[in-house]
């Protein structure tokens, strides 16, 4: 697994055990586990509801259980927003931090405008396999909303973080209902991954170049 972070002589540097900073007392660690990362382990990796390789040219519907899905990525997205790590340093919250993190103590989702998700399966050009890698985070606009954006479980994952609501993200991100739909993006389309590839082959060896 590699992260890209800014860290390291080159800019980077390979992540063997995961990023690791205390963020949270042991009961919130406990609840984050118990109500957001298992739920995620159990409906997306375990059940791997993207094919690998992918298998289609088209959108592919995805159906989750809405509520502990969309909580695991405002989980993930809160523990950026409060990280000190360089890799999450893109994510600036402000008065959202506040707001998302009553969202998860309450286990509550929100309204479906609050903080929609959106996501795309990453896959190699050639063999369609998915890309297991863990990205740094990203910030960027969508229908002139800002949303943030980190990469895993073989998606990119976009969330939308305003007042109001981002209608051009909401026709294309998870539903009440659970549905999702995804479709499919080579990873050399992908500039965070094109990222990662440039800073490997710079710091490779020439002779293996």
């Amino acid at each position: 697994m590699m992260g890209v972070n800014g860290q390291g002589n080159r800019g980077w540097r390979v992540v063997q055990k995961g990023l690791r900073e205390t963020l949270l007392c042991e009961t919130c660690e406990q609840h984050f586990n118990e109500y957001f990362e298992k739920p995620f382990r159990t409906l997306w990796i375990e059940r791997r509801l993207l094919p690998d390789p992918w298998d289609t040219a088209g959108v592919r519907l995805v159906q989750v259980e809405y509520a502990p899905f969309k909580l695991f990525h405002l989980s993930v997205l809160f523990r950026a927003g409060v990280s000190s790590l360089p890799t999450y340093q893109a994510v600036s919250l402000g008065p959202h931090e506040e707001v998302i993190r009553k969202l998860l103590l309450a286990r509550s989702p929100g309204d479906p405008w609050q903080y929609p998700i959106f996501g795309y399966a990453v896959i190699h050009h050639s063999t369609k396999r998915l890309i297991q890698m863990v990205s740094q985070a990203q910030r960027s606009k969508i229908g002139g909303r800002r949303c943030y954006g980190m990469m895993y479980g073989g998606a990119e994952w976009w969330i939308g973080v305003s007042s109001d609501r981002n209608k051009e993200l909401m026709d294309a991100a998870l539903r009440p209902n659970g549905q999702m739909p995804f479709h499919a993006v080579p990873w050399n389309e992908v500039g965070v991954v094109q990222d990662a590839s440039y800073a490997l082959n710079r710091s490779a060896p020439h002779d293996q170049l």
